[in-house]
């Protein structure tokens, strides 16, 4: 008898509780963008990287990083040394690469496979009238313990390639991010190392970031 192939609500949903609930993980993650729906064509690639430990996650990439605190999110700009003070009841606040949450509001289930321990679901965009970046998503995800191996992103517009003869076109572009463990430790940011909040809260940047600009979004 065929074993029934699991449906992307039931494996999103462990995905969300395996990340949701797990005290601590250390990933590197690797972003890599391609040309076209298929093919091998590297156009960009750039690493990064995702911890967290209990209530406090890190995510570094291109330069900037983002922390999040129980009550607050900063996130750090590099290039133009600023430092965005954001409350965790702000709606607009950046997502991780491991939050998948919107998934299911925007997207529909069009298959699903099994290949080794990987489950892989392909989600296309419910309506190709809404506003999102990918129209295409394809979700690899381990299946013993419900951590994501790989995300497939396709761009909902085409994006301006330089091809391999060197001429200018335009394609679709496809972005896929690749999520490995890593084993080593990693020391937990502390808030008062970034930000110090003044006796009428308002949040001043510690001497290490004093040549930094804060952007205060307590109020928006």
């Amino acid at each position: 008898m065929k074993a029934q192939q699991p449906n992307a609500a039931q494996t999103l949903a462990k995905v969300e509780a395996y990340y949701k609930t797990a005290k601590t993980f250390n990933l590197d993650v690797e972003y890599a963008m391609y040309k076209g729906y298929t093919g091998t064509y590297l156009t960009e690639s750039y690493k990064g990287s995702m911890h967290k430990n209990g209530d406090v996650t890190q995510l570094k990439v291109l330069g900037s990083e983002i922390l999040q605190f129980p009550k607050v999110q900063l996130t750090i700009i590099d290039e133009n040394k600023t430092v965005v003070f954001s409350p965790i009841t702000n709606k607009n606040l950046q997502k991780s690469p491991v939050d998948i949450s919107v998934f299911l509001k925007f997207y529909k289930e069009v298959s699903t496979q099994v290949s080794g321990n990987t489950i892989i679901h392909e989600l296309v965009v419910k309506n190709i009238q809404l506003p999102v970046p990918y129209n295409k998503i394809i979700l690899h995800v381990n299946k013993t313990d419900f951590s994501i191996q790989k995300q497939v992103l396709y761009l909902s517009t085409k994006m301006p390639f330089v091809d391999e003869e060197g001429k200018d076109t335009e394609d679709v572009g496809r972005m896929v991010i690749t999520f490995k463990t890593n084993p080593m430790s990693i020391k937990t940011p502390q808030l008062q190392n970034y930000v110090v909040l003044e006796p009428n809260k308002k949040p001043c940047l510690a001497k290490a970031y004093a040549a930094y600009t804060i952007i205060d979004q307590s109020n928006i």
